[in-house]
């Protein structure tokens, strides 16, 4: 038989303490469970990244896209600009990410990181798409009509949308159009 959390009227299956996940974190946030401290856990974190005068750099394992990975006390993996922050500064609200505001991915510097939405976080990148031919973010050329044409989607829908005869006329637009409709695209404002 499956264990289910010991809050009234939750089915979901226990993960620590008799509670869910969901329950666990919550009660965690509001000081209600009292943890024990891992003593030897900060020191072992700590070994693992190199400071340069910018950015704390992960230096032990990494994703695939170059974001540190650690595990946790209870042995769960986790990004390690998450767990550094979580140390330095405190929890991460649900719905909420970490964005590196010095686009190094490997990273853990609290004061590189912000809080920011999934769409926040994704407006602040850098450059083009890996396989973008103009390398200008936002940018393509249409051999049909032998024109440069900048484009910007914003909440899934189409918001700017022109055609240039230079690749230069295009990247300034498509800048301009990013810094009206976007927040957090911190390399254009700065360009």
């Amino acid at each position: 038989m499956k264990k289910i959390c010991s809050v009234e009227d939750c089915q979901k299956p226990r993960d620590s303490k008799g509670l869910c996940k969901n329950h666990y974190m919550r009660g965690l946030r509001r000081g209600e469970i009292e943890t024990r401290p891992d003593p030897g856990y900060s020191d072992r974190f700590w070994a693992k990244v190199e400071k340069t005068e910018s950015c704390w750099n992960w230096t032990a394992a990494k994703t695939h896209n170059g974001y540190g990975v650690a595990y946790l006390p209870n042995h769960k993996q986790q990004v390690a600009h998450k767990i550094a922050y979580r140390m330095l500064v405190g929890e991460v609200p649900d719905g909420i990410e970490l964005d590196h505001t010095c686009h190094n991915r490997s990273c853990v510097n609290p004061d590189h990181l912000r809080q920011a939405t999934h769409k926040q976080n994704q407006e602040n990148r850098t450059g083009a798409q890996s396989n973008s031919k103009s390398g200008v973010r936002g940018v393509h050329y249409n051999r049909r009509t032998s024109s440069w044409v900048a484009t910007v989607k914003h909440e899934r829908k189409m918001r700017f949308s022109k055609q240039f005869k230079t690749l230069e006329e295009a990247a300034a637009a498509v800048q301009a159009a990013r810094n009206e409709i976007f927040s957090h695209n911190d390399l254009d404002r700065v360009a």
